[in-house]
């Protein structure tokens, strides 16, 4: 990358992104899309659309002005393939608090901004699975046996990953009308995200957000670890309560 691509860059990171999304390139932003994900799949490839789709009915050109976006918010309903697909394409992510992850389980984002009353909701319409299906006829079943039920030679997933990136690949070239549903909705924002002086948890000396501490009872002022506090943890199967009756971090590295 030369100096003046990396000096547009500095200007607005997300220059590349922005062009394709306003020109509709579906596949440049799957491929780009693929650079967060680490694979190719029909997941990711369904964020990417469902975004591109989204973003247009929502009103690209006023979303895009400038590269800001501070106002702009997905909520997205699903923590599989597709949200990184959301992510990558909106810019909307954990990190940057633009990102809100609702524990539903559905193949559908929600795109807003700040201080509008309505919203547009694009989900996955189900010919998608006989899509996939037509362009890469042994997906399924190799899904079933490689992912599933974690059976398979290495050939058995080195054909797996080439269906998935068959099927991503076709999946991007189809019509949004096609594979999505948009309508317009009043979404449910939450608040912005505080913002508060960080503490030092006084057991461990680790530097913590202050709206990440214990609030009352002899452990106030303790991280959430050090305290035995219950957290909640995003993982495979959705959003978990963690009761935390464990050892601190610091020592549980020790004995692991």
């Amino acid at each position: 990358m030369d100096t003046a691509e990396i000096d547009k860059l500095k200007q607005n990171p997300r220059k590349n992104f922005i062009q394709a999304v306003r020109e509709k390139d579906t596949l440049r932003c799957l491929v780009k899309a693929a650079e967060l994900h680490g694979h190719f799949c029909p997941g990711i490839a369904l964020g990417v659309m469902a975004s591109v789709y989204g973003l247009w009915e929502l009103g690209v050109q006023s979303i895009y002005f400038d590269g800001i976006m501070e106002d702009l918010v997905a909520i997205v309903e699903v923590n599989a393939c597709f949200a990184d697909g959301v992510q990558a394409v909106s810019g909307c992510t954990l990190g940057n608090n633009a990102l809100v992850y609702r524990d539903l389980g559905r193949l559908a984002v929600t795109f807003a901004r700040r201080g509008k009353e309505t919203g547009v909701r694009v989900r996955v319409g189900h010919d998608f699975v006989s899509l996939v299906a037509q362009a890469a006829p042994s997906f399924y079943s190799l899904l079933e046996k490689v992912i599933k039920n974690r059976e398979g030679s290495n050939e058995d997933m080195d054909a797996f990953r080439e269906q998935a990136k068959t099927a991503a690949f076709s999946l991007v070239q189809e019509s949004f009308e096609k594979l999505l549903v948009a309508e317009p909705v009043k979404p449910m924002l939450p608040a912005m995200a505080p913002v508060k002086p960080s503490s030092v948890c006084p057991a461990c000396g680790e530097e913590i957000m202050g709206t990440k501490i214990v609030r009352e009872g002899q452990d106030q002022g303790l991280c959430f670890t050090c305290g035995h506090h219950p957290y909640f943890e995003v993982e495979g199967r959705g959003i978990v309560k963690i009761d935390n009756n464990c050892t601190p971090t610091r020592e549980r590295a020790v004995v692991e």
